[in-house]
């Protein structure tokens, strides 16, 4: 993670009106055009989410306009006295801190102008008038309004909140960062960007190694963030609640359209479509003259009219085939035998790893055609099931069967390290698979983003995205008639992601599968587990389905009971509701009487966080004062309760946060 820099300011809490602009940039790798005179501008509220094909120069715009890299050519101009801050995709080097202070040294800055603070209130504690006396007001009043502007007096609990919103527990703070996995290190350096709080944020791949959980928090804090973002996403729910406008990357130039990811989807539809008809017919044009060109070339009566033709031919500036037509081929699935009716059971299945219980006793039965999603928070147990069903991992106790006819393939993460990396990425591939034709094995590679001469690499000089995507190759060109995919889409853009939802959608087979992403668990699967505790429960329909499901048992129930040991199947309705479905009076009312009370709950906090912050702005506009140490004896107390005010206001709004998520 990197910023351009940033610059103190002592006036307002941020500028009303900034804009970040690119002026005639071009960018170059060898002979490659990755930028081709692109001039572009946005304001600090505005909300892009940048979209293009792998390779298309998403991740380089992002770093010129952080300032990590520079330009070739033309100019970027970025606001004075703001900040540009940037996540990258790359895991850092971090270690020797806890959790807690390593988020905290986002923030190194504005601690050494509190450090200098506290210098100032030495010198003034010392000297009671002079040059020197004056000279330290001066700057202790800059420096005061800019602790203020950074909220510096409540970092600790603002980074806390943040740790906490990404999935970090209270017992993670005071662990030492280098025990975190690179996916988590990520997290970490997310959460130093949103404490840093800069005017413009680049985020290139934010949501790469978040849960659901987390993603929906990270949604809800930039969606009231008040900077300028611009998004690199392959998560199209994500992308659609974030942003506003849309930027596309394409063959070195950025085309802008208003509106989120699924409004930019229309637009870029209808763009097409009159782009194809434009060089269709400009195609038609220049064949026409060619061919008369060629017809009557040699036939002097006919001189000045081939001459003619020839200057217009000359003068015709070539259109390109329109953007959009790169879509990846589909992917095919080898053809595998029928399996029976039921295809995997778990009996009584029990898994423990030492003292610590995954699964206790559960039953499951997954039947042919089924398309599954498991669902859970992180360490729920979701990967543990998954390997459960493949017999990767062995039961405790319990029985596992396997149905008849039924041929399964696994994919997880960690299948990359069984490449072998002295081949090529296409022989790796065409050595593994069944029943496929060589046209069949690229067209899949294509569709896994190894394209022209992508596939004669050595896969051991492979990033650890390529080589994951060639080991779900692998996995998709056997012959099978069950999937069991963990996480396969996490390394995949948009338009990949589509095409491996719509073979899935194709395959007459058993799928189960986890992902954070939501789109896909809403398009693909009919059925959902939800895991944890030991237990697995069964809901009918997509993940909107499961999720309205479960906010239904909350509202009946006020929180949702324990899962059984057993598979439920959620197919009657909640034990609150009447048998024509309809809530009972008496819950109505029971909900009514709950909602009263967090009403009036919230309006107690509302107004005791409205007096505590008209108390707190009241001493700043006193401590702002050039004479405040001169006119008032009790300064550092006024300090003292100034932080204090910070400190509680923090707390009433944490409590206000879990009042409205339903845990008061």
């Amino acid at each position: 993670m990197g910023a351009a820099g940033w610059i103190a300011n002592s006036g307002a809490v941020r500028p009303s009106f900034n804009v970040l602009s690119l002026e005639d940039v071009c960018k170059y790798y060898g002979e490659r055009a990755v930028f081709d005179h692109v001039s572009w501008s946005m304001p600090d509220d505005a909300r892009v989410g940048l979209v293009g094909l792998n390779g298309a120069g998403k991740t380089t715009l992002l770093r010129m306009i952080a300032g990590v890299i520079e330009p070739d050519s033309g100019r970027i101009s970025r606001p004075q006295r703001t900040r540009v801050g940037y996540l990258a995709q790359d895991s850092p080097e971090i270690g020797g801190r806890t959790l807690i202070d390593e988020t905290l040294s986002a923030l190194s800055e504005i601690s050494a102008a509190n450090q200098r603070r506290l210098e100032l209130e030495h010198i003034l504690a010392q000297e009671t008038s002079g040059p020197r006396h004056d000279a330290a007001l001066t700057e202790l009043g800059e420096i005061l309004s800019e602790l203020e502007r950074h909220d510096f007096y409540t970092a600790e609990s603002r980074a806390e909140a943040v740790l906490f919103g990404l999935g970090f527990t209270p017992a993670d703070l005071k662990r030492d960062v280098a025990e975190f996995s690179g996916g988590i290190r990520m997290r970490i350096a997310l959460a130093k960007l949103l404490l840093q709080k800069p005017e413009f944020m680049m985020l290139d791949e934010p949501t790469n190694h978040l849960d659901i959980e987390a993603r929906n928090w990270l949604e809800d804090y930039l969606s009231s963030y008040p900077g300028g973002l611009i998004v690199v996403s392959h998560d199209r729910y994500f992308l659609d609640r974030v942003t506003r406008r849309t930027l596309e990357v394409a063959r070195g130039k950025l085309v802008e359209y208003q509106g989120n990811y699924s409004a930019y989807l229309v637009k870029r539809e209808e763009r097409f479509a009159a782009e194809v008809a434009a060089y269709e017919k400009q195609r038609e044009e220049i064949e026409h003259m060619e061919a008369f060109i060629s017809r009557f070339r040699y036939q002097a009566s006919k001189a000045k009219l081939v001459q003619s033709r020839v200057k217009q031919l000359e003068k015709i500036e070539r259109l390109q085939p329109p953007v959009g037509a790169e879509r990846p081929p589909a992917i095919n699935f080898p053809r595998a035998q029928r399996s029976g009716r039921r295809v995997l059971e778990l009996r009584g299945a029990v898994k423990r790893y030492g003292e610590l219980t995954v699964y206790d006793g559960i039953d499951l039965t997954i039947e042919r055609g089924a398309k599954i999603a498991l669902v859970g928070p992180n360490g729920a147990g979701k990967s543990t099931l998954m390997k459960l069903l493949a017999g990767i991992e062995p039961l405790t106790a319990g029985e596992r069967i396997v149905g008849h006819n039924v041929s399964t393939a696994y994919f997880a993460q960690d299948l990359s390290e069984s490449l072998d990396y002295a081949k090529s990425v296409f022989d790796e591939l065409h050595d593994h698979c069944e029943g496929m034709t060589t046209l069949e094995v690229r067209n899949l590679l294509a569709a896994m983003l190894f394209s022209g001469d992508d596939v004669l690499k050595r896969t051991g000089v492979l990033s650890g995205g390529e080589r994951s995507r060639l080991a779900l190759a692998k996995v998709l060109a056997r012959r099978s008639n069950c999937l069991l995919l963990d996480e396969p889409t996490n390394n995949l853009d948009i338009v990949a992601k589509d095409s491996l939802l719509e073979a899935l959608q194709r395959f007459e087979g058993t799928v189960v599968i986890v992902s954070h992403d939501r789109y896909i668990l809403n398009e693909l699967v009919s059925q959902v587990y939800e895991v944890g505790h030991g237990h697995a429960t069964l809901y009918l329909g997509n993940y909107d389905d499961y999720l309205a499901r479960k906010e239904q048992e909350q509202g009946a129930a006020g929180a949702p009971p324990p899962a059984q040991a057993a598979v439920q199947k959620r197919s009657t309705p909640p034990p609150a509701s009447s048998p024509n479905g309809k809530v009972r009076p008496q819950l109505d009312r029971q909900a009514q009487r709950r909602l009263e009370r967090n009403k009036k709950m919230r309006r107690e906090l509302e107004e005791r966080i409205e007096a505590m912050e008209a108390q707190r702005a009241s001493l700043g506009e006193e401590m702002n004062d050039p004479n405040f140490y001169l006119a008032r004896k009790d300064a550092n107390e006024m300090i003292a309760r100034y932080d204090s005010l910070g400190r509680e206001i923090e707390r009433l709004y944490n409590d206000l946060m879990k009042l409205d998520s339903g845990n008061p």
